[in-house]
């Protein structure tokens, strides 16, 4: 795998936020981002990928939560209060670093 420096030298800044202010985030982030699942976790996390800036997972994620259920029977039910959501607030200085590095696909 490789490190997050071989895409860019500057270190993200991970912040948490209120779903309104993820919201926001997600729809003015200027490039187009791709959402993935992951299962390994209880509930799922949900990432939001910038792959013009790293193409490699988990290095291109600029915002993450989890795929809470709203319907409080459900298994993964949270209340509002308690859910996570996440952003990369220096993501413009994170591009700016970029090495110009790609990894090619069997990397």
């Amino acid at each position: 795998m490789k490190s997050q420096e071989f895409f860019y030298t500057a270190k993200p800044v991970r912040k948490k936020v209120s779903k309104q202010e993820f919201l926001n985030f997600i729809e003015n982030y200027p490039r187009k981002l791709v959402i993935d699942c992951c299962g390994i976790s209880e509930p799922p996390n949900i990432t939001y990928n910038d792959f013009e800036l790293a193409n490699r997972w988990p290095y291109s994620i600029i915002a993450s939560t989890y795929a809470y259920d709203d319907n409080p029977d459900d298994y993964f039910y949270e209340p509002e209060d308690k859910r996570d959501y996440f952003i990369i607030i220096n993501y413009e200085e994170l591009f700016q670093s970029k090495t110009g590095n790609i990894a090619q696909r069997d990397e």
